[in-house]
């Protein structure tokens, strides 16, 4: 019985595997169950390697999704009977979006970024093909929801102890930084899945059809993920996590709403508020004694908070049914389709119209667009204020770039290149801080018009089975797609796996058919063989794109600590897996010039910049190689400095060449150089 007195089916009948054997039904469930696992097992891994920034943890966990693929084409009795025609249309335009990437390479010249960055994306695409492979079900549904937000919850919980109790999760000194960014490493991006997972977290405790026990665990975490998310100070996170919370109030309507309101709004006030007045945790030195004393305080009112919420909702849970049974004896007024959406747009026009009128917005957006943000010692600050962060300036040179070239843009990976030569600020960045801008300066129409049948097909789909059954469950992930879809508007979590992996796999699930196949083709054997080759075939790229990655990083972490012989080394093997890589020749390269040995470092520098073509790092890495070899290496600086105007180690470089005569001259500046320039931390070998 539900908390409203309706009968329904217990969840493991519709948690039964395919097969109809025992043996056979065993094996199935046994699959389900590892399918749904590997939803928050990857969440978990990609968060604590870095988030999934970097290609070796992304190619890695691209194989486990193949592989699932694999295990299933093989196995399952019906392995595709969840796909439809809707499913298809976005895992095809996923896959050209992908493609695109992958050919890129052809007119920018930079075939390892375009590996990196299609890389990702066949992540993405291959955890789309895997859950929406699987028929769906409302207790499937539920589960994978359930497993989602408990894969969140615990990444947070890491963060959170880390933070507040240090010496229980003690740290890197990389990680005390005056926002939380543990274990993800980038804190708008541990933002953002606290923001998905308290969403999620208030469905469990506020849907009527979920078991008790979920409604508690779902109150006990959210002021622990709503701290969370304080204590990283992302703005955005936090403003797509109120229209996130909204979204689903208004379009789920959970019929336990009022209970799980009694649970959480006075503890997650509390718990906010303990944490945000912890001041000292909002500093560069989060682990001070006093920090450290206010950590104690704060992790203490933060579990009281969490035992509290899940004692009110447990008690809750007694009057639940009552509360559904008079509000439904409540009579509704019968709108016509779409009033409701109307009457919302009405009025967001009239406030826009009144704020315009009375100069608010005027002032709020020359803030966003010209102010600065907050400084001090104390980041909590920042909250209210409403600067762009440089923001604008990142836009306006991607939005350049796609005016330049609006078919095929300049290729992916390259936006970093582009705006090093056309940036008007001294900030560097590798990212336009937004999805969307970044895809149409590097992919132009042909990556942003597959990209937006993707989200926006993935929203509009959810959005749409709102109205049918289980509407709490799809408003719960349209809410949260809508919050995820918001904020890689604004900053750079494509390229964090951990915080948008998910939405992936819920697509996937919660788009599949509801209807499995009553029996199997004539020779469907033969043709699931085939296709788990397939499969097999897409892994290799991830395979080399990871382990050759994983070898460079080895490589520049040999480099940094002075170890040329074994970083050489490493280099080499980055190349025999994937000889593209063109830091992989410029550490080679480096370390040639420092154990004397200037004609090879040269061939290697070269190799550099053919591999990349445009990318400063590699033409200020030839100029030194020249330099050593008693060649001229001024056209190479200036061509260097061409390529970031503002970048003051080329600079110097230019004019420490310039400044000398002949190949005495060059040769005897150029190590001083070379060890300035790593010693800066400017160079890509140097954040591998």
């Amino acid at each position: 019985m539900t908390a409203s007195g309706a009968a329904t089916v217990p969840e493991h009948a519709d948690f039964e595997a395919e097969p109809s054997t025992a043996i056979g039904g065993f094996l199935g469930r046994l699959g389900l169950v590892a399918l749904i696992g590997l939803a928050p097992a990857s969440i978990l891994y990609l968060s604590f390697n870095q988030g999934g920034f970097f290609p070796n943890s992304t190619g890695l966990a691209a194989i486990a999704f193949a592989a699932g693929l694999v295990a299933r084409t093989t196995l399952a009795e019906h392995p595709f009977a969840g796909y439809n025609r809707a499913l298809g249309v976005l895992l095809l335009a996923l896959a050209a979006y992908a493609v695109v990437q992958l050919a890129s390479g052809l007119w920018s010249h930079d075939t390892a970024l375009a590996l990196d960055e299609y890389d990702r994306t066949l992540l993405y695409l291959l955890a789309f093909a895997l859950f929406g492979s699987l028929p769906r079900t409302p207790a499937r549904l539920r589960w994978l929801t359930r497993a989602l937000a408990a894969g969140m919850t615990a990444v947070l919980l890491a963060g959170l102890v880390s933070r507040l109790l240090p010496h229980l999760l003690p740290t890197s000194a990389g990680f005390y930084a005056n926002r939380l960014n543990y274990p993800l490493t980038y804190w708008n991006a541990e933002g953002l899945l606290a923001a998905i997972a308290s969403i999620l977290l208030l469905h469990l405790a506020a849907n009527e059809d979920e078991h008790p026990v979920w409604q508690v665990a779902g109150a006990v975490f959210v002021p622990a993920t709503a701290a969370t998310l304080l204590l990283t100070f992302s703005r955005g996170a936090i403003g797509v996590a109120i229209i996130g919370v909204v979204a689903y109030l208004l379009l789920g309507r959970p019929r336990a709403v009022i209970g799980a309101a009694v649970a959480l709004i006075p503890t997650t006030a509390i718990a906010l508020h303990a944490a945000y007045a912890a001041e000292l945790l909002a500093t560069s030195t989060p682990t001070s004694p006093g920090a450290v004393a206010q950590g104690h305080h704060v992790a203490v009112t933060v579990g009281v908070c969490m035992i509290v919420a899940g004692v009110l909702r447990a008690v809750m849970l007694l009057p639940d049914g009552w509360i559904i049974r008079a509000l439904s004896r409540v009579p509704r007024p019968k709108l016509p389709r779409g009033a409701g959406a109307g009457a919302v747009a009405l009025a967001a026009i009239v406030a826009l119209l009144a704020l315009a009128l009375s100069g608010f917005i005027g002032r709020e957006f020359n803030q966003f667009a010209h102010g600065k943000t907050a400084t001090g010692t104390l980041t909590r600050n920042r909250l209210t204020t409403v600067s762009a962060q440089n923001r604008i300036e990142l836009w306006r040179v991607g939005l350049d770039a796609f005016r330049e070239r609006p078919l095929l843009g300049y290729g992916a990976g390259t936006y970093e290149m582009y705006f090093e030569q056309h940036r008007k600020i001294a900030e560097s960045t590798t990212d336009a801080h937004s999805l969307y801008v970044q895809t149409l300066a590097e992919l132009g129409l042909a990556g942003i018009i597959p990209l937006a049948i993707v989200i926006l097909g993935v929203l509009v789909l959810l959005a749409i089975r709102i109205r049918g059954p289980d509407r709490a469950v799809y408003a719960a992930l349209f809410a949260a797609g809508l919050a995820w879809a918001i904020h890689v508007g604004v900053d750079w979590d494509w390229e964090m796996p951990a915080a948008t992996i998910w939405l992936f796999i819920a697509a996937g699930a919660a788009l599949a058919s509801a209807e499995a196949p009553t029996g199997t083709h004539q020779g469907e054997l033969r043709g699931r063989n085939l296709i788990a080759v397939g499969w097999l075939v897409l892994a290799v790229a991830p395979l080399l794109i990871g382990v050759s990655y994983g070898r460079l990083r080895a490589s520049g972490a040999e480099l940094a600590a002075g170890n040329c012989v074994e970083a050489r080394q490493d280099a080499f093997s980055s190349i025999s897996l994937l000889a593209v890589r063109p830091e992989a020749y410029e550490v080679i390269s480096v370390c040639d010039l420092q154990l004397g040995f200037p004609a090879q470092g040269l061939q290697a520098a070269r190799k550099a910049v053919d591999y990349e073509r445009n990318n400063w790092n590699y033409e200020y890495g030839l100029a030194i190689a020249l330099a050593e070899n008693g060649l001229d290496p001024r056209p190479t600086a200036r061509r260097a400095l061409r390529m970031i105007p503002l970048e003051p180690i080329v600079q110097d470089e230019v004019a420490a060449f310039s400044r000398t005569a002949g190949p005495r001259g060059w040769g005897q500046v150029a190590p001083d150089l070379l060890v300035g320039a790593l010693q800066s931390g400017v160079l890509a070998i140097s954040n591998l």
